[in-house]
This record gives C-alpha cells, sequence and structure tokens, in this order.
C-alpha cells in the first residue's frame, strides 16, 4: 500500500500531467525518428550483403579451379588414350605411317589452355589452363618415343613415321 501523499507533492503533480497527456492522444516518452530507424536498417543489410558476397566469391572461386581441374584431367586422359592407340597400332608389323586426330575442345571451363608433351621417362602429358592457372599431369605409356612439343588446346594430329621410329602430336 502507498503512503497518501500531499496534494502539493511535486512527483504527484508530475505523474498526474502524464496521464492527462496520454489520455489526450500525446506522448511523453521520445522516440527514434523514423529516418534514423530507417539509416541504420540500411547500414545492417549492406553489411550483410557485403559479407555473403565476399564468403561467396571464395566459393565461387573454389569450385572453378575444381572444375578446371576435372576438365584438364579428362582431356589429358583422352589425349593419353590416342597416343597409346597410334603407338600400339604403329608398332604392328606393315605400318610406316599412323596418324589419328582426336578432338578436343578449345576451352575448358571458359579458360584456354595449353598442352605440352614431355618425353620420358615417364612420359607426360602436362595441361595448364590460362586463368585460374591449373597444371594436371597425365602419365602416358608408350612404347615409342615420343617427340616433345608444345600446343594449344584444340583438335590434335598424332604422328607414327617409321621412318623416323618416332610418335608426333600436332595441333
Amino acid at each position: 500500500m502507498t503512503p497518501p501523499t500531499l496534494p502539493d507533492d511535486p512527483g504527484d503533480r508530475a505523474r498526474r500531467g502524464k496521464r492527462a497527456l496520454r489520455a489526450r492522444g500525446r506522448s511523453t516518452d521520445r522516440g527514434v525518428s523514423t529516418a534514423l530507424g530507417y539509416v541504420l536498417t540500411l547500414s545492417i543489410t549492406v553489411v550483410l550483403i557485403s559479407g555473403l558476397m565476399v564468403a561467396a566469391g571464395g566459393f565461387v572461386s573454389d569450385e572453378r579451379e575444381r572444375v578446371t581441374e576435372t576438365e584438364l584431367d579428362v582431356v589429358g586422359n583422352r589425349l593419353a588414350a590416342g597416343i597409346e592407340s597410334v603407338d600400339r597400332i604403329g608398332a604392328a608389323p606393315g605400318e610406316s605411317r599412323v596418324e589419328a586426330t582426336i578432338r578436343l575442345p578449345p576451352r575448358v571451363a571458359g579458360t584456354t589452355y595449353t598442352i605440352e608433351v614431355e618425353p620420358g621417362p615417364p612420359t607426360e602429358l602436362a595441361l595448364t589452363s590460362t586463368y585460374p592457372e591449373v597444371t594436371v599431369r597425365v602419365p602416358v605409356k608408350n612404347e615409342t618415343s615420343l617427340a616433345a612439343s608444345r600446343l594449344d588446346g584444340g583438335d590434335v594430329t598424332i604422328t607414327y613415321d617409321s621412318s623416323s621410329g618416332t610418335l608426333e602430336v600436332v595441333s
């Protein structure tokens, strides 16, 4: 129970004044302005979206490298299989010249690439993309010596010439 207040108590007068203002539809509490609320909401939204963009950018970059590596591996294995096939056919008696064209894409994951034939041992194909710079090495199992070469991605021709006894890969 509250003690009785005297009519000249200043706290009592203030409470009665607030009640009267509220009854008339006015508030004595101070509120945050609409403009300030809008600016705060907009700022928080911009910060959150920026954070998401930075995080997503790294994820996309990693995925692009992975896709490029996978596609280079597939292209390298197709070329290695072609070289091995020409090598087997060229080793057969009675063959003087064997030639095969392997259709390879000119671009992988939206970027150009180069193929380097590195005679062994072990014989390898080194496929390198332009952007992102990814290098994939694919081994080649061949009996005949393979001439070193460097070419751009796209269709390649593999040639075996019995007079020189070598395999050659050209664009």
